[in-house]
């Protein structure tokens, strides 16, 4: 069950789009800052969709410029669509956060480098605060319902991070006296 897929699909039940006004789509909508995904991926993804038998295409010339293809959700991609909602709406994971791989070995450092990480961590997370109540901001009345609560979780996952690194920093310095 592919993420990617999802977003694609949805994507399309609104309009036609080639993959790259898919792409400019979820750079407006800052889809990549919510979900994992990148461009390439996108323009593999429609030809999968495409030849799998979810999209129909639509080859098209204007001018001298390149042909393109205009993908269109068809019946089976609505399903699949269908498909996909159903499969993650019931198929809850626990939560895996890359920067564990990093925590997992942080006791392998020398203290000084690895409390120097500790804080790049955390200024990174504050970063991250900072831009998501930016954008939150910022965007509050152009945002679908499904944007504001995405972003919504995102302050408040990335509140509850902030004081988890301030924890984790004092546990290690405690620890490693």
């Amino acid at each position: 069950m592919s993420t990617i897929d999802l977003i694609i699909l949805g994507i399309l039940l609104n309009n036609p789009l080639n993959a790259f006004e898919l792409t400019r789509f979820m750079d407006t909508h800052h889809i990549d800052k919510l979900v994992k995904i990148s461009k390439p991926a996108v323009y593999k993804c429609c030809k999968r969709l495409f030849q799998a038998g979810f999209l129909d295409g639509e080859t098209i010339r204007e001018g001298e410029m390149p042909e393109k293809v205009i993908y269109s959700i068809n019946e089976k991609g609505r399903e699949r669509f269908y498909e996909l909602m159903e499969h993650f709406s019931s198929n809850l994971n626990p939560f895996f956060f890359e920067f564990n791989a990093f925590i997992y070995h942080i006791d392998k450092m020398k203290k000084q480098d690895a409390l120097k990480m500790l804080e790049n961590f955390k200024a990174r997370l504050s970063d991250i605060r900072k831009w998501i109540i930016q954008h939150e901001k910022e965007q509050s009345s152009k945002r679908s319902f499904a944007s504001k609560s995405i972003v919504k979780q995102y302050r408040m996952m990335i509140v509850t991070l902030g004081i988890w690194i301030d924890e984790t920093i004092e546990d290690f310095e405690q620890e490693t006296k």
